[in-house]
């Protein structure tokens, strides 16, 4: 009876430490790979292809850090978040994108006076994202250039890490961002998003 018992004990406790190896096993392995993944992430380049109704847009992948490893390899970024007054540790996620925008702009200038006496000529260019004010008098010229643009960013669950696997494998976090400015290009991104534990 003793015997039957103590296998019985036994039998559990193999069982309890089998299933806590197993689960420490399977969140290692889920770790592992959250941490390759947003390094092969943060060596991506962006991704530009064009939206439905013609527009210039880029994507890449976003990467899952947490608030420790932020820290260790983005101290800038923690940096960037303090100064707009909010505390590191209660942000979810982190997007910084560069945009350049170009356009050459040619227009009339017209002859004019100021105070009936200084001969100038000015200029003036607008459409519906560049506002462009100019004066030259003599050799000097000055201009006011004025630019509007909607950035759009959507964050979002894209590819499969392992397509093969079909539903049972989890998709990556991408990001897609285009700007309404036809003259403007995505140069760079970065978005992190930070994992609590």
């Amino acid at each position: 009876m003793k015997e039957k018992a103590l296998s019985g004990i036994l039998f559990f406790f193999i069982c309890f430490v089998g299933f806590e190896y197993a689960k420490m096993y399977y969140s290692e392995k889920q770790e592992r790979e959250r941490i390759t993944e947003s390094f092969k992430a943060s060596e991506q380049k962006l991704t530009y292809y064009r939206t439905q109704n013609g527009q210039l847009a880029a994507k890449n992948q976003t990467l899952q850090l947490r608030y420790n490893e932020v820290e260790q390899i983005y101290p800038k970024v923690l940096d960037e978040i303090r100064n707009l007054d909010i505390k590191p540790k209660h942000v979810t996620q982190y997007s910084e994108t560069v945009v350049k925008q170009e356009k050459e702009i040619v227009t009339k200038l017209r002859d004019s006076l100021i105070c009936d006496t200084i001969h100038t000529r000015i200029f003036n260019y607008q459409d519906s994202f560049y506002t462009v004010n100019g004066i030259a008098i003599g050799d000097s010229q000055k201009v006011n250039i004025s630019s509007v643009d909607s950035l759009i960013q959507v964050v979002y669950k894209g590819k499969r890490v392992h397509p093969w696997l079909w539903f049972f494998s989890r998709r990556k976090l991408e990001q897609a961002i285009t700007t309404k400015n036809p003259n403007s290009t995505i140069m760079y991104n970065r978005t992190i998003q930070i994992v609590k534990k």
